[in-house]
């Protein structure tokens, strides 16, 4: 989390408990990634109703992997946790440590950006797409360039399959839940946004078939509790993910299908709604 100034000594010294929520964009600001109009996002609204610090870790376009280790670094590092948040993202989604040099932003805070996440699948059909029409930057400036590389890679040696992206994935939710339980800190779980990349219909239900039924014949079907809301993910199987609840209402636009501030209050709602049925 970013904080500059007065706001982050305030946290520093606060007696309240905290509230660690980790996520991609539908945990982030993306109003404010995005250059929109921002709003109160679930993990204030959250924090308000529960009188608690916020610790929000949430990065747009963050995969499970980067969510799962910045959560339990957090964890390890913080004392007096009221609860922990996890919305999980895409499972097809890479994450990759950088250890690149801080930078400086222009509220004068410090920001590590240790992570590089994307979609493999994503960045090659983008790319694909875009090269019927014009050179696309993705193959142009350096960072991106990298990210193409790799995406290539990946899937030429079919390594961004929906089968390791569910293990790893399954492997990393329950690796939290048990993290939190051995240290008695209060904690729920959801997925967020669709597990599996939108494509044509008839292709995406394959994909989506194979994907619950690795979750079905996983060793962490009958593993999760009650505090993993929604589980098993997919309605499919009797699961939901936020992004199954979300109306029309709730989104920015057809086109652009991430919470506005009416999904934003809603997400509040359902983990608040929660958090009372199981820890008070």
């Amino acid at each position: 989390m970013h904080k500059s100034g007065v706001s982050y000594i305030m946290l520093l010294f606060s007696r309240r408990k905290k509230l660690i929520i980790g996520g991609c964009s539908y945990t982030d600001n993306y109003a404010r990634a995005q250059k929109m109009k921002e709003f109160p996002i679930w993990g204030e609204l959250l924090a308000e109703k529960l009188d608690m610090d916020l610790i929000n870790l949430g990065k747009c376009g963050f995969g499970n992997k980067a969510i799962y280790h910045t959560i339990t670094d957090e964890i390890l590092n913080k004392k007096d946790i009221g609860l922990v948040v996890a919305m999980w993202s895409e499972v097809q989604r890479v994450s990759f440590f950088t250890d690149k040099k801080p930078e400086k932003l222009k509220n004068g805070s410090v920001y590590h950006e240790i992570w590089d996440c994307f979609h493999p699948e994503r960045i090659v059909l983008d790319a694909d797409w875009h090269d019927k029409f014009f050179t696309p930057p993705t193959k142009n400036t350096k960072k991106a360039g990298i990210k193409y590389d790799i995406s290539v890679a990946l899937r030429n040696k079919f390594l961004d399959d929906i089968k390791s992206g569910v293990k790893e994935s399954l492997g990393y939710m329950y690796a939290l839940q048990s993290i939190c339980e051995l240290n008695n800190i209060p904690h729920l779980q959801i997925q967020g946004c669709q597990p599996l990349m939108g494509k044509g219909e008839s292709l995406q239900s394959v994909q989506y078939k194979e994907f619950c039924n690795l979750i079905i014949e996983s060793p962490y079907i009958d593993k999760m509790k009650k505090t993993f809301i929604g589980w098993p993910v997919d309605p499919r199987i009797g699961g939901y993910s936020i992004d199954s609840k979300l109306e029309d209402k709730h989104r920015f636009s057809p086109e652009d299908t991430h919470p506005n501030e009416k999904g934003h209050k809603y997400i509040s709602e359902v983990f608040y709604d929660e958090y009372e049925k199981i820890y008070s």
